[in-house]
This record gives structure tokens, sequence and C-alpha cells, in this order.
């Protein structure tokens, strides 16, 4: 879809969701036939339309559904499969860049910079060459650029790693999500409202507080990268609790439906969610729920 249809470029991000389906709901042999097949036609779709460099990338991301099914098939705790699909993404993209790096005599990351640098000077000229906004007013807007420009550039690192992460995340949900609904039946599944990271990472939650504090350039940056790539983290503990207590509450669908969407449409209401999850450290607020939902993991 992505090759075909413009504008559904981030559908490349669930490439690893058929593999984790298709690898759970049947046997290892048959469920690799499936996505032989796919992968076949999709090769000639991207073929025919000139995009296979983009369907190539993101065939780095297929081995996730393949660690994600694994896990599933051993009832492996969802925590253990995303940090080993974040990990390999990683390591992955960096020796990817590497070789590219070495292939085209280029730094695959300063391209990536000035790639995004580029997509801030066109947004730009979007604004000028409209011939909408008077002098003052583009003034402003340059002036707004420059700084989200140059905030991103420092918190680039983060941000790519954020992005892994919520594309492991999104994977894990989306699967289980489907699986369920395909077998109501799956009650030896880890459900993800129990959801919770290990503690220790309050330490860098320390270490990140302490690093934005010292009077240093560096030491700030790295403090704001590794305070977003928590922020991130913490968000989905918030979100398996919000989930959790909806679920408690007995609220109806359309309810849960606007609450998402009013947490979503804030910053407060994101970091209310994350400092929630931060909270469950000390408070633990699905204690009493983790003991009724022993038998009880579906995932809503």
């Amino acid at each position: 879809m992505p090759a075909v249809f413009p504008g559904l470029e981030w559908f490349h991000c669930l490439m690893p969701l058929p593999a984790y389906y298709f690898l759970s709901v049947y046997d290892r042999k048959q469920g690799a036939v499936i996505i032989a097949w796919a992968l076949g036609i999709a090769g000639g779709i991207t073929l025919w339309a000139g995009t296979m460099p983009v369907l190539l990338f993101s065939l780095t991301l297929l081995p996730v559904g393949f660690i994600l099914a694994k896990a599933d098939r051993e009832n492996e705790p969802a925590l253990r499969a995303g940090i080993k699909s974040v990990v390999y993404l990683v390591l992955v993209w960096l020796i990817s860049g590497w070789l590219v790096g070495l292939a085209t005599q280029s730094n695959a990351y300063l391209e990536l910079r000035q790639s995004v640098d580029h997509g801030f000077e066109a947004t730009f000229a979007m604004y000028r060459d409209s011939g909408r906004f008077p002098a003052k007013d583009l003034e402003e807007i340059k002036l707004f650029i420059a700084q989200l420009r140059e905030q991103v550039a420092r918190l680039f690192p983060a941000l790519l790693l954020v992005s892994i992460i919520s594309t492991v995340w999104l994977n894990i949900v989306a699967g289980q999500r489907l699986l369920k609904r395909k077998d109501p039946s799956r009650t030896n599944r880890e459900d993800l409202k129990n959801w919770h990271l290990p503690d220790f990472l309050v330490w860098l939650v320390i270490l990140t507080g302490i690093a934005l504090l010292v009077p240093d350039e560096r030491l700030n940056t790295l403090g704001l990268n590794m305070g977003l790539v928590l922020l991130v983290l913490y968000l989905t503990q918030g979100l398996a609790i919000v989930s959790s207590m909806m679920q408690k509450w007995s609220l109806p669908k359309a309810v849960r439906v606007i609450t998402y969407i009013l947490l979503f449409l804030q910053v407060y209401g994101i970091g209310f969610v994350a400092v929630l999850g931060l909270a469950d450290v000390w408070v633990d607020f699905r204690k009493p729920r983790l003991k009724n939902d022993a038998d009880d993991t579906s995932v809503s």
C-alpha cells in the first residue's frame, strides 16, 4: 500500500505485524509460506512502482515479527520480547547505516539529519510562497521553525530511538489485539495491562534530572535525550494503567476512545500519563487488579 498510495509511508512501520500474526495463528511452516507469497507480491508491486529501495529498508523490520511470534509461542513476557526487538533494530540500523556509508562514502546519520533540515526549509518556503502571510508573521514563523529545527537536531538521537520503541510497541499492542480477536480463549497470554517496566529505570530518571541541572551544555543535551526516551517508556506504562483502570470500572468502549483522544490531544495529558507510569513504581496502582486478572488476560 505505501508503494502505490502516497501518504501511507507510515504503514512501513507495521511490516512486522503480518509476520507476528500469521506465525502465531498458524504453524511456522504454513505461516512462512504465507509470508513468502506476500513478500513476492509486495516485491513485484514495488519493482513496478519503482519503490524497491524503500521496501528493502522496511524489510529490516520484518524479523521483529519473528521475534514477537517466537515469544508468543513460548509465552515469553511482552517486555522481554520488546527489549529484544528494540535491541535488534538498533543494531541492524547502526550496521546498515555504517555499510551504506562505506558503500557511498557518506554519513547516513548526517544525511538523515540534512533531509530533516530540508523538510524544515521546504515548510518555511511553503508559507513564504503562499503569499497569505505579511512580512512580520513570516519573521515569526521563520524564528519558530529555526528554534524547532535546533531542538530537533539536539534531540535527534532520542527521536530515532523513540521511533524504534514506538514501532515495536505498536506492533506488540496491535498484534496481541488481533490475536485475541482471532482466538478469545488466549487466556494464557500476558496481558498488556500488566505491562511493567523494570524498577531500576527510576535511577535513570534521577540521573537525567541531575544532568539537566548541571550547568554543562553537553550534559544538558544528554539529559534531554535520556528524558525524552524515558518519557515514552513511562508513557507506555501509564497507558497500561489507564487501560487497566477503565476495564476495572467497566467503562463503555466509546468512553475509553474519548478518554484516549483527550489524553493525547494535549501535552499535559501525555505528561500526566507518563507521571502516572513513573508513580506506579511506588504506588502500584494495579496491584488489586493483577490479583483479580490472573485468569483474565484480555487486551482492550
